[in-house]
């Protein structure tokens, strides 16, 4: 897998698809289960987490989106 691939498969993700992502990451953030208060800590850290990378992947998005594509002899 090559970087350009990579690049490619993030300029290419939608609107839709960051919004069925961050529901998921909510849905984390917002579990509860009253029996397992360790899982519920867990699960709200994991969600911030993801929160906070589909945010770094917008910003990525933005910045290959605005970026020239350039010829690099090496």
């Amino acid at each position: 897998m090559s970087i350009e691939y990579v690049a490619g498969q993030i300029i290419e993700l939608t609107d839709d698809d960051f919004a069925n992502a961050e529901a998921e990451c909510l849905a984390q953030t917002n579990y509860h289960h009253p029996l397992k208060p360790a899982t519920n800590a867990q699960m709200r850290k994991l969600g911030q987490h993801n929160l906070k990378s589909l945010q770094l992947m917008k910003e990525l998005q933005l910045h290959l989106q605005q970026a020239e594509p350039m010829e690099v002899d090496i």
